[in-house]
């Protein structure tokens, strides 16, 4: 029996804040849907990343409260679900964003919004180290975050694993006995 994938997207629906994401976001907005929770959610290109976190950012939106991963292994892609969120913004207050773009899970890269939002820095080395994407432009890539330096290691081959992918085999570590 295998879980069925959540939906990329919430349903559509009415947002206050749709037509100032429209404006923002342009073309580069490619569906939409608003979450049980009442916060607006888009889909966007992933080669658009970076322009769509810069126009989110000129909204005011002033941080990443979270970046992570589902990994769509069916699909053999990778649904990045970015979350912006706003200290300063009184209007912003209240709001999340979800921002959320689709990436080969075959070769899982897409560019980093690091320089953009520092707060995205940890979220995108957790991602690499959990998910193997690897975030363009991000200068701690590839170096461990989280994981233990000798954790998630192939041993025959060398080639760091991915413990939050659905194909990844919890190593036998002698634990149970």
């Amino acid at each position: 029996m295998s879980a069925r994938a959540p939906p990329k997207c919430p349903p559509p629906g009415d947002h206050a804040l749709l037509p100032r994401v429209k404006e923002a976001l342009g073309p580069s907005l490619l569906s939409r849907g608003v979450t049980p929770e009442g916060h607006l959610c888009v889909v966007v290109p992933p080669d658009k990343i970076r322009e769509v976190a810069q126009a989110v950012k000129n909204m005011g939106f002033d941080h990443v409260l979270s970046l992570s991963a589902v990994d769509y292994i069916a699909e053999k892609k990778f649904l990045l679900v970015y979350v912006f969120a706003s200290y300063l913004s009184p209007e912003l207050k209240n709001q999340l964003l979800h921002v959320r773009a689709e990436i080969p899970r075959d070769s899982p890269r897409i560019a980093s919004i690091a320089d953009i939002y520092p707060s995205a820095d940890y979220e995108e080395r957790e991602c690499h180290e959990m998910f193997g994407i690897w975030f363009e432009g991000n200068p701690h890539m590839g170096k461990r975050f989280l994981l233990d330096p000798d954790c998630c290691i192939d041993e025959k081959t060398g080639k760091p694993l991915y413990p939050l992918r659905k194909d990844f085999k919890v190593p036998d570590w002698g634990l149970m006995g």
